[in-house]
């Protein structure tokens, strides 16, 4: 049966993040995974960017022989998702099983678990995830090619001008649907996209003759925004 996956974004800081195999495809996982969780690699041997990662205090190296049949119990307990990366596929179905017994998510390297990572893009507080569920990596790889050449720093920028005017409107307009018709006309303005490339507080400024008249006095009366500053 097809899997119907959620995409989601989750706080993994205190969930830990457990990874059966020392090689190449468990030390990209570990990078990734490290990055935003609490990470043990389970092998008998490491690739050496993982022994450096370990020395930095990235990540914590547990060494064990995953021999077919090995009881990996113990290095599950206590963990959030486990991601069986040996470079032997009967081991990994093996960990996959007792993960899943555990009720652990359980993040493959060679077909679709409970967990895809996807192909990923950041422009500041702008976060793009492109998945093509397993079918076609490159698809996938493509799709975030040919974004990334649209999504400039410019969209970071908007992010920011846009959160300091949702706050500065929920203070002087009480009606939900005015605050979103008005940031909707910032964000449709483009002379406030040509603004951001020169400079933050001449879009800000911009961005602001969008709120009514009374609510423009309130703005002016206020503390000026901190991206203002930047």
């Amino acid at each position: 049966m097809e899997k119907k996956l959620l995409p989601l974004y989750m706080d993994l800081r205190s969930r830990p993040v457990v990874i059966f195999g020392g090689g190449r495809v468990a030390q990209r996982k570990a990078a990734l995974f490290s990055q935003h969780a609490p990470v043990t690699v389970v092998s008998k041997d490491f690739t050496a960017t993982l022994e450096d990662m370990a020395e930095a205090g990235q990540i914590k190296l547990v060494y064990a022989d995953l021999s077919q049949g090995c009881d990996v119990d113990c290095y599950l307990n206590g963990a959030f998702m486990a991601i069986p990366a040996t470079s032997n596929p009967e081991v990994n179905r093996s960990i996959e099983e007792q993960a899943s017994m555990h009720g652990m998510l359980v993040n493959r390297v060679d077909g679709i678990g409970d967990v895809v990572v996807p192909s990923i893009i950041r422009r500041g507080p702008v976060t793009i995830a492109i998945s093509s569920m397993g079918t076609s990596p490159a698809l996938s790889k493509y799709i975030r090619i040919k974004l990334e050449r649209d999504l400039t720093e410019d969209y970071s920028e908007m992010a920011r001008l846009l959160g300091e005017m949702r706050q500065y409107l929920k203070r002087t307009v009480p009606q939900q649907r005015t605050r979103a018709d008005i940031l909707w006309e910032i964000l449709s303005d483009q002379e406030v996209w040509h603004l951001l490339h020169e400079s933050y507080e001449k879009a800000y400024m911009r961005a602001r003759e969008h709120a009514p008249q009374d609510e423009r006095d309130s703005l002016d009366a206020g503390n000026p925004p901190q991206g203002l500053h930047r």
